[in-house]
């Protein structure tokens, strides 16, 4: 059907129901009148909560900024001179710094779980633990957010996440399909030059050198502009 003809369908479609409306409203005046306050009263309900909604994602957006600006602190040794205090927003190990970074993103989680800014907290908190060589507890955290993400940018990012963190774990058989379905997504969110060289890492650590070879030459021949081609090359080289 032609997109004029569509749009006619629609006018007079329109204009039908705008008739019918009309007798409607003649007919029934006194019931539509307490229908209309009803609608109104949803109206201020709804516009509450978006009120309501639209401060609470303030608030917890906030409070993650709090952790994220925790997560990036600068590590500053511990002052020697005796009677000297940690520089403020510096921390003395990366330890203590990611200590700190997933008490903060515990409480944006634990405040605000149904919030774009909780979703982003999960990711950075499973983040965090697998800085720290916590592999269970950080694939536990990267699938809960995988879980609340939806469908959106936190989602391909926790499940790179999470692949990198089995593989890392040495738990090859989970992680690496994880990155060869995220690197079939031609359509995906993330860059699949990116995800080529994470996986044909992952083949590497796993011991598949023919798939990481295979890997490295894709990055090579299908994508010759990108940045990681030069670290491709270096490895094809290693492998021979």
């Amino acid at each position: 059907m032609k997109a004029e003809q569509r749009h006619k369908l629609k006018q007079n479609d329109f204009a039908l129901r705008v008739a019918k409306a009309t007798e409607v409203l003649a007919a029934n005046r006194d019931r539509i009148v307490i229908g209309i306050v009803a609608v109104v009263a949803v109206v201020l309900i709804a516009s509450a909560y978006q009120w309501w909604s639209g401060r609470t994602s303030a608030k917890a957006e906030s409070l993650l900024a709090i952790a994220m600006q925790t997560y990036d602190s600068p590590i500053v040794p511990a002052p020697t001179v005796p009677g000297a205090t940690q520089q403020g927003g510096t921390f003395p190990t990366e330890q203590a710094r990611n200590e700190a970074a997933l008490a903060a993103f515990q409480q944006v989680i634990d405040q605000y779980p149904s919030t774009q800014a909780g979703t982003a907290a999960r990711y950075h908190h499973a983040a965090s633990l697998a800085a720290m060589g916590k592999y269970a507890e950080a694939e536990k955290g990267f699938q809960s957010t995988i879980d609340a993400a939806g469908n959106d940018l936190y989602t391909v990012a926790a499940k790179m996440g999470q692949a990198e963190t089995l593989i890392a774990a040495g738990q090859f058989d989970k992680g690496l399909p994880i990155l060869e379905s995220l690197a079939a997504d031609r359509d995906g969110m993330l860059p699949v030059d990116g995800v080529l060289m994470e996986l044909a890492r992952g083949y590497q650590k796993a011991g598949k050198t023919a798939e990481a070879k295979t890997t490295f030459k894709r990055i090579v021949d299908e994508f010759p502009d990108s940045l990681f081609v030069p670290q491709a090359r270096t490895e094809l080289t290693k492998l021979g």
